[in-house]
């Protein structure tokens, strides 16, 4: 209840400061049971357009400094997100992503790990993969697109749901985590409308 009063208001915001425009919004809305959505990272203001392009419950894994703060940090856990320590394995974001998944809600990340603005794949990581591996979940890519100026113009764009483990075959080690991650941010950045990102 509290997640959708906040998201509403939100919502009301962003129509104000920008002109959004979703695109393939029922893919998330109609995916049934856990859904991881990963995507790109150009703002602060990301999660927010996550948050309000879909009817479904994200939570979100943030930064852990995002909850320093009390005010804040009540706020965010009060929505349903978590904190990650970026600097190394957080087991605690793990077990709390396992958790959201669990409970066949949606976890919301970005798997770059902070923000960037153009695609290089170094910069994937394999714990996206291992999360989902864990819960069995599928995967969703997201990107989105625009400046934040005002009024200006925003996009998300969703991509196909998939089981990124679906024809991996043999022992799963940290080079297949850190392949598929890869291949993750691959698909993400192939929603930008460039073909540079495809095999």
């Amino acid at each position: 209840m509290f997640y959708r009063i906040i998201v509403t208001i939100l919502k009301f915001l962003v129509f104000i400061a920008f002109d959004l425009e979703i695109h393939n919004k029922d893919r998330i809305d109609n995916a049934n049971g856990a859904l991881i959505a990963c995507g790109n990272h150009i703002s602060m203001i990301d999660p927010v357009i996550l948050a309000v392009s879909s009817k479904r419950h994200i939570h979100f894994m943030g930064k852990k400094e995002l909850f320093d703060n009390k005010i804040l940090g009540f706020l965010f856990k009060k929505l349903g997100a978590f904190p990650v320590d970026r600097g190394g394995v957080s087991m605690s974001a793990i077990k709390s992503s396992l958790s959201v998944l669990k409970s066949n809600e949606i976890l919301g990340i970005f798997p770059e790990g902070t923000r960037v603005k153009n695609y290089n794949e170094n910069n994937a990581k394999p714990g996206i993969a291992l999360i989902a591996n864990k819960a069995k979940s599928n995967i969703i890519p997201f990107y989105i697109k625009g400046s934040y100026k005002f009024r200006g113009k925003v996009e998300i764009f969703f991509g196909e749901e998939k089981n990124y483990f679906e024809n991996i075959e043999g022992k799963i080690n940290s080079e297949t985590y850190s392949d598929i991650g890869k291949k993750i941010l691959q698909d993400i950045y192939g929603l930008s409308g460039r073909h540079d990102y495809e095999n």
